[in-house]
């Protein structure tokens, strides 16, 4: 780490994130955690289960309308495919983890490590009738509490009511698993069609300032409203914020935002019962007995680049000529303190000013505000990063790009705002639209189902874990 750092003129680290997560310094008692950081992207195509108050001129030309709108409508169709409509007229036909079955394949009375453990779920209803069709958003996780250890696992959707669960048996000892039933395939469609509704759940409030005083105005990215707009608009990616134009007050004086939640919902009486405590992240394996894994004399192949353990604990000695730069993502920012406003810009143009070369690195993250809004937001934005790091990538290839994906959150705060099925959609979205960039990617969601977190602010050892994945692949 000294050598490579010493050996480096100058490094430039751009962050472009949503939370205060990086923090660089010596973590203690990390847990150990299986995970993955990957370059460049390779993924399989999807398989859902588990006015300006100031003129800029652009950088680059104005990207074509249809191009963006062409691939927003590729993407929305893919999603909708992937999505159908589940309507039901009782939740005693909605999946039941407690009426589901599990089935170990090829059971065996000893596992060694380094072998993979499949089990078949066949999903049934309250009434203990079989699924005809898949989509439920299922979380699937072993642990060690002994060893503080976890690893995520894989689920396979046959769309025909049946799934195939499969974990890598990574270490040796006591292994508990779990199949967590988030939300079954019914709310996943009510969510889906929800959330495509409106973009009021969330209210922004801007604060302009007038001479000594502050004045008030409702803002946001869409205003059912006949009143005179003020509108910021990006002139390149096209994408806009609004806000009322308080009297005698002009759009430039806009200093401040807040935003807070709006009681508005778009699920049925029916729907939100889904979405109650009790219905959201049930164990469907809860009496499944741990399983003993031994080392054995046989050797066992075990990628460790897609599953080693990280136990280097590394630190960042500003001292060594390291430049870290921090960016907020443009609107929504959602924050319910007054944040100014100055001090925001759109994470694509702050892309094209970076000039680039072999000591720059940027990291991208981009996901959890954008939850409550409609899913062409995320889309939109996360397209127009896209194009500005392919331009960076042309005109520097030696820059080193970085995608941090968001990661998982509290599985019973307002699902149809905040739910992780909105996240595990916008992780599919990122996937899709860098997967032909030379990106590494930095798998928070993945290693926070790992670690079973559940907190949209994880822990600082495992924030720590995340940025040894990030220093061990930069030093």
């Amino acid at each position: 780490m000294k050598t490579a750092m010493t050996n480096r003129k100058s490094l430039l680290i751009l962050l472009f994130i949503l939370a205060f997560w990086i923090t660089f310094t010596v973590f203690q008692n990390s847990t150990k955690i299986w995970t993955a950081f990957k370059l460049p992207i390779s993924f399989h195509h999807w398989n859902f289960i588990s006015k300006s108050s100031g003129p800029e001129a652009p950088l680059n030309p104005v990207v074509s309308p249809n191009d963006t709108q062409l691939r927003v409508r590729e993407i929305l169709e893919k999603l909708d495919w992937l999505i159908p409509p589940r309507p039901f007229t009782h939740v005693n036909t909605t999946t039941s983890a407690t009426h589901s079955m599990i089935t170990i394949l090829n059971p065996r009375d000893t596992y060694c490590r380094g072998d993979q453990l499949d089990i078949l779920l066949e999903a049934r209803d309250h009434l203990g009738h079989k699924k005809e069709y898949g989509g439920d958003f299922l979380r699937a996780r072993m642990s060690s509490p002994t060893l503080n250890a976890g690893a995520s696992g894989k689920v396979t959707d046959f769309n025909n009511g049946t799934y195939l669960v499969s974990f890598t048996l990574f270490w040796e000892g006591q292994v508990s698993l779990s199949v967590l039933l988030i939300h079954p395939s019914e709310g996943v469609s009510a969510l889906w069609r929800a959330r495509n509704q409106g973009y009021d759940r969330v209210i922004f409030t801007g604060q302009f300032s007038s001479g000594a005083s502050q004045v008030y105005s409702e803002c946001g990215l869409a205003l059912n409203s006949t009143s005179d707009l003020c509108q910021y608009l990006d002139a390149q990616d096209q994408e806009a914020f609004y806000c009322m134009r308080p009297p005698h007050v002009p759009c430039a004086a806009l200093t401040h935002m807040k935003s807070k939640n709006q009681k508005v919902s778009y699920l049925t009486k029916q729907e939100r019962s889904l979405f109650e405590r009790s219905n959201v992240g049930v164990d469907i394996m809860k009496k499944f007995k741990v399983i003993s894994v031994s080392k054995c004399n046989a050797l066992k192949s075990v990628d460790l680049h897609e599953s080693g353990k990280l136990r280097h604990q590394l630190a960042v000695d500003l001292d060594r000529n390291i430049n870290i730069q921090w960016q907020k993502h443009g609107y929504p920012l959602i924050g319910s303190l007054h944040y100014s406003v100055k001090v925001m810009e759109n994470m694509a143009r702050v892309i094209d000013r970076t000039g680039g070369e072999k000591n720059t690195v940027i990291v991208i993250s981009l996901g959890q505000h954008f939850r409550p809004f409609p899913i062409d937001v995320f889309i939109r934005r996360a397209l127009s990063v896209y194009k500005a790091v392919q331009r960076l990538l042309l005109r520097s290839p030696d820059t080193m790009v970085i995608i941090k994906t968001e990661n998982i959150r509290e599985m019973y705060n307002d699902a149809e705002r905040f739910s992780d099925f909105h996240g595990y959609i916008q992780y599919l979205i990122i996937k899709d639209i860098f997967q032909d960039l030379q990106v590494g990617v930095i798998d928070a969601w993945d290693i926070t189902i790992a670690y079973g977190t559940n907190d949209v602010h994880p822990p600082q050892h495992v924030v720590g874990n995340q940025i040894n994945v990030f220093l061990n692949y930069i030093c």
